[in-house]
């Protein structure tokens, strides 16, 4: 089994953002776009409206993408995925020009399990260096986070083989799990 670190494709397709004033205006607070710990936001969630900005990309919304410490998933991303990631976060609505759109958020955290590699861990400064997972803790779990790094999503082959088999498209797979 393969570990990758998600990564959002800039250069083939937009980027996902949303208002920092609609946030705060519909949630209240600015809490969801600063903090990157795991928290539940499913039981007082307020649709967002998603921006995609072009940058330097050509004009094309992915499927699938991130944001953050979320997953953005266009209505047909969601629809292939609800099962596979369902256990392991919540899904909160969202929409784009009426279009529907949800984020992933993962819950599910490796230190939780206990599926962090003893000894593994190394930073530089505030960088993750270095990270190891074990194979047998998370064999059942497609997509994860660390305390090490709450902002990074971290997923399993499992996960990537049903992303490139539904033809989602709009994600990077790094087998370097670190910020180096």
């Amino acid at each position: 089994m393969e570990f990758y670190r998600l990564s959002p494709n800039y250069s083939d397709y937009m980027s996902p953002n949303f208002d920092i004033d609609e946030v705060e205006d519909k949630r209240g607070d600015d809490d969801f776009v600063i903090d990157t710990r795991p928290i539940k936001y499913a039981d007082d969630w307020v649709p967002l409206e998603i921006q995609f900005s072009i940058d330097d990309a050509v004009p094309a919304i992915p499927t699938l993408s991130k944001w953050r410490n979320y997953l953005v998933l266009h209505e047909s991303a969601y629809q292939s995925l609800e099962g596979v990631l369902g256990p392991f976060g919540e899904f909160l609505p969202c929409t784009h020009q009426k279009a529907k759109f949800y984020l992933f958020n993962p819950l599910t955290i490796a230190e939780d399990l206990s599926a962090v590699v003893p000894g593994s861990v190394s930073k530089n400064g505030n960088l993750l260096s270095g990270i190891e997972f074990d194979k047998d803790k998370l064999k059942n779990v497609p997509v994860f986070r660390s305390k090490e790094s709450y902002i990074t999503i971290y997923c399993t082959d499992a996960f990537k083989d049903v992303v490139e088999a539904e033809k989602l498209d709009g994600l990077l797979f790094s087998t370097n799990l670190t910020h180096y």
